[in-house]
């Protein structure tokens, strides 16, 4: 037996510092490694304000790119009017993109309407400590404005007649989604304020506010929980931006002829069915009087 051999067995706090200098070096290495791999993938190693602010620079990136995409379609609109100069189809032609640009919220427009106005209640009763607060929300979910709310006028005022709307200042198209993400709504996946919710709509305005305030329409609604939190107001006129975003389309394409008349068919007979039912339910929508004398 050597004298190192034996001055190591009569000390056992050797073996404890080898093992624990084999993991801190295993430690090290699985670091160094990790390390690495970051670098090579490019993943960022920032910190919480960091990433506030590069969300923030983001944000601002995405507002230019709205901005940059609206003047380009402004430009655009003004190459169609110039070509539409050269000749009498040419100008036929612009006039008729000029009106499905209108009709595709492309262009800002301007004429009177209506402004509804939908706020978050203040008379929503405090939470019993007792009860859960998963439970309280579903209890005062009426007291406040969801984006089911913002599509049910949105619907009410297309189906009266409304030729544009916007929420919140954000042009509602036929691809707009509109989420509410806490406080906050978002149309066209921009976050816009929360409550209160201004609608702004151009059509006709005594006939929107009579959609809108007709006997159990959407007014009475709100009446139940708190009228106030729901208003509509006219106005001679205003005017309505034009929808900035993309739109990118990817699958859709122009049918066929055939299949353009099949599915135009398929829809006819959808319809004449639809009616029929109706009728022979004795809906309002037939004419016979199913009362017998």
């Amino acid at each position: 037996m050597s004298v190192f051999t034996s001055q190591i067995r009569h000390k056992p706090w050797v073996t404890q510092i080898t093992v624990l200098s084999a993991i801190l070096g295993g430690l090290l290495a699985l670091s160094l490694k990790t390390q690495d791999r970051i670098r090579g993938e490019q993943m960022p190693s920032l910190r919480p304000n960091q990433f506030a602010s590069a969300y923030s620079q983001l944000r601002d990136d995405v507002v230019d790119q709205k901005k940059t995409i609206a003047d380009l379609q402004s430009r655009l609109n003004k190459y169609q009017k110039a070509a539409a100069d050269e000749s009498g189809n040419a100008k036929l032609l612009s006039t008729d993109l000029q009106k499905a640009n209108l009709m595709a919220g492309l262009v800002a427009v301007t004429g009177p309407g209506v402004i509804v106005t939908l706020r978050d209640s203040k008379k929503a009763p405090p939470r019993p400590n007792e009860m859960a607060p998963e439970d309280y929300i579903t209890m005062t979910r009426n007291y406040i404005i969801h984006s089911e709310d913002i599509q049910g006028v949105i619907n009410e005022l297309r189906a009266s007649g409304a030729e544009a709307i916007a929420v919140n200042d954000q042009r509602v198209v036929a691809t707009t989604a509109i989420r509410c993400v806490g406080p906050v709504v978002q149309v066209n996946s921009i976050p816009t304020n929360g409550s209160p919710v201004r609608i702004k709509a151009v059509g006709d305005p005594d006939m929107l506010v009579s959609a809108m305030t007709m006997a159990s329409g959407l007014q009475d609604q709100y009446k139940v929980t708190d009228p106030t939190m729901f208003s509509i107001d006219k106005a001679k006129t205003m005017t309505l931006p034009a929808f900035a975003g993309a739109q990118p389309i990817r699958f859709a394409r122009p049918a066929q002829d055939q299949s353009a008349e099949q599915a135009q068919r398929q829809s006819e007979d959808a319809a004449s069915a639809t009616d029929a039912a109706a009728v022979g339910a004795g809906s309002p929508l037939g004419s016979s009087n199913t009362t017998t004398h």
